[in-house]
């Protein structure tokens, strides 16, 4: 049933077989259901009553318990998880952290947790459980078994993104504020620097991890507004200057500068006793296999004034943006009066309207 091209609202979630309908309201949720099977019923297709439930507080979906107020981790999924013995060989430590990865969002350190165990599955590593392993095992059982909640996110809220680094990692959060002040995680993530890395400066380390950060949850803050914080801050000079990249910069802080103007975002500094959340996140990172990175760092030998001019081509704007503007545009509006009426009046060649009537 799953096609990316049916997916028309942001209300229904769907994978193979399984349709999730939400609403804040018992009507609103009535309404989007029955826009959902009419949905079905245009695409000929059926639903089964028996393995329906209608107006859930709290379901069970995909290895998650979601209701309200967030989602966390299957207790069910966690019981397997529990029950586990010892691993004895690669093959079955694989299968366990395996299973731990697939809720990584909910643990803030996981990446040093497991830095024991990653060892272990390292090409040519000898098997051996250590109680530095066992420890790392039982840690990460304990902390599954846990109290363990993400709130939902919410495109209407401010959106938070704060990183950190330390000599050896970077972390980051992307939280929302609600409107009572408070701030809420949405998701977590962490990585170990990489050796090079690890000889930056420690402006450029803490740089790398905004980067990290933005490039992360890209989806979630591509094209909107959002807060970004960082405890160093003289990043606040150099990312934060709407008049321009500071030419006393290093090239590749720079570089990174023009990497951020795709983004539309607020640069806010936080005390370091304030930041303890993403503060403990870098710093617990310890030395482990390096995660693949996912973010492109231009070459050294680019020419910063046309990374500088590409960029500035594919700053986002707003869809509110670009309907104040095409109304004020006397051209688009004849183009749009002219395509709804469908008529169109004989086109001079010289004209502006050319373009759009050939």
């Amino acid at each position: 049933m799953y096609r990316r091209s049916h997916c028309r609202s942001r209300w229904d979630c769907r994978l193979p077989r399984r349709l999730l309908v939400t609403g804040r309201t018992i009507d609103e949720h009535n309404t989007r259901l029955d826009a959902v099977f009419q949905r079905i019923q245009d695409y000929g297709f059926r639903v089964r009553l028996e393995k329906c439930s209608f107006l859930q507080t709290q379901i069970k979906y995909l290895g998650f318990v979601i209701n309200a107020q967030g989602r966390r981790p299957d207790p069910d999924k966690v019981k397997a998880i529990q029950k586990m013995p010892t691993p004895k060989d690669v093959s079955q430590l694989r299968a366990f952290l395996g299973l731990i990865n697939f809720y990584g969002n909910f643990v803030k350190d996981l990446h040093n947790l497991r830095a024991p165990l990653d060892a272990l599955t390292r090409k040519d590593a000898v098997y051996t459980w250590t109680p530095e392993c066992q420890s790392s095992f039982d840690k990460i059982k304990a902390i599954l078994n846990s109290d363990l909640l993400l709130t939902h996110y919410d495109p209407s809220l401010p959106i938070i993104v704060a990183a950190d680094a330390s000599n050896c990692g970077i972390g980051a959060t992307l939280s929302h504020r609600f409107p009572n002040g408070s701030e809420k995680v949405v998701y977590h993530a962490s990585r170990c620097l990489t050796p090079a890395q690890k000889n930056y400066s420690q402006i450029e380390k803490e740089a790398l991890a905004l980067i990290f950060a933005v490039q992360k949850f890209h989806r979630f803050v591509h094209g909107r507004h959002f807060t970004l914080k960082t405890d160093h801050k003289p990043l606040v000079a150099i990312f934060g200057n709407k008049k321009g990249i500071p030419v006393y910069s290093a090239n590749r802080l720079q570089r990174w500068a023009t990497m951020l103007l795709n983004y539309d975002f607020a640069i806010e500094y936080v005390n370091t006793k304030d930041f303890g959340q993403v503060d403990a996140l870098s710093r617990l990172i310890a030395s482990h296999s390096s995660a693949p990175e996912d973010y492109v760092i231009a070459n050294v030998d680019v020419d910063v004034t046309a990374e500088f001019i590409e960029n500035c081509r594919q700053l986002p704007v707003s869809t509110e943006t670009i309907r104040t503007a095409t109304k004020d545009d006397h051209v688009i509006k004849k183009v749009i009066d002219y395509t709804k009426s469908g008529k169109w009046p004989k086109i001079d060649r010289k004209s502006p309207l050319w373009h759009y009537y050939n």
